[in-house]
């Protein structure tokens, strides 16, 4: 089962990365759940179709180019775990940003229910209870 979440896990960036809504959407669980990193401005959880939505339709006011670059998923069973390249450029601005992050993807019965963000990969095991 979890080679298939990792393909899941894999779809989902792709989906996001095209912009495909209808594509991620269908990989989504109804009650997903996106949880920003607690140290981002504003941190929130988005919630359900309708909160993860809104959460994409603001990242693109704000944002142009942006992409999700996966450096590495690990398959942890039920979670996925993908370092991460998150770059884009603000629209307003123009000005170019990267950020490395740690996302961790939670599946069930082949859907994504909820995915977390975290500075680092020490930091996400620890949140899963498998600090190395």
């Amino acid at each position: 089962m979890s080679q298939e979440n990792v393909e899941i896990a894999r779809r989902f960036n792709e989906a996001v990365n095209r912009g495909d809504l209808t594509d991620v959407l269908e990989l989504l669980d109804p009650g997903f759940e996106w949880w920003d990193r607690s140290d981002a401005p504003g941190a929130t959880v988005h919630r359900g179709y309708d909160g993860f939505t809104k959460f994409i339709a603001d990242l693109d006011a704000d944002i142009v180019e942006m992409q999700v670059e996966v450096r590495e998923f690990a398959d942890l069973g039920d979670y996925v775990v993908a370092d991460v390249r998150v770059h884009g450029r603000g629209r307003a601005s123009g000005a170019v940003f990267e950020e490395h992050e740690v996302h961790v993807l939670r599946l069930r019965d082949g859907k994504a229910t909820e995915l977390r963000e975290y500075r680092t990969r020490a930091e996400a095991l620890e949140a899963l209870g498998l600090a190395e």
